[in-house]
């Protein structure tokens, strides 16, 4: 196991957490769905659906989180102490695990129900967009060498804008 991706996904999960109801962000604006739904042709009954489904899932996930952080806590404390329990220790990471496969178990059902909102048409556009997505790494690290210029920034900031 690879222990420095505990605390990623801990911070992935509570960023998830802190997006709230609608998908919104932490200051309370709403998450941008424009580009997938031209891409994708989504209505606006698609939207709401998968909105709907995005805030049960997260209320869904949010006292599996809350379970989780307090033994993430108690890993950080044994393996930062001096002398650490290893039956200790590794009853908190087996219990994390098990938090975790839950989270994913979870997470599997709602997007299996999030495709059930999308069209045969659609499906393959989003099969489209899967394959795009495995390129990330190589097209960041691409761009990192210079060999592709970065995209411009979006309206109002962004990933892209300057800092």
């Amino acid at each position: 196991m690879n222990w420095r991706l505990i605390p990623i996904a801990i911070t992935a999960a509570a960023a998830l957490l802190a997006q709230g109801p609608g998908g919104r962000g932490p200051h309370g604006m709403a998450a941008k769905t424009d580009q997938v739904q031209s891409y994708l042709n989504l209505t606006d009954t698609q939207i709401q659906a998968l909105k709907q489904l995005h805030e049960s899932e997260m209320a869904a996930i949010k006292p599996i989180m809350q379970q989780m952080a307090p033994l993430h806590q108690s890993l950080r404390t044994q393996m930062q102490g001096t002398g650490a329990d290893a039956a200790t220790a590794g009853k908190l990471v087996v219990s994390m695990q098990s938090l975790r496969q839950q989270v994913a178990a979870t997470h599997a059902s709602f997007q299996a129900q999030s495709l059930a909102v999308l069209t045969a048409d659609q499906k393959t556009k989003l099969a489209a967009l899967e394959s795009a997505a495995a390129l990330m790494p190589a097209i960041h690290q691409a761009m990192s060498l210079n060999l592709l210029a970065r995209p411009e920034p979006a309206e109002g900031g962004g990933p892209g804008a300057p800092r």
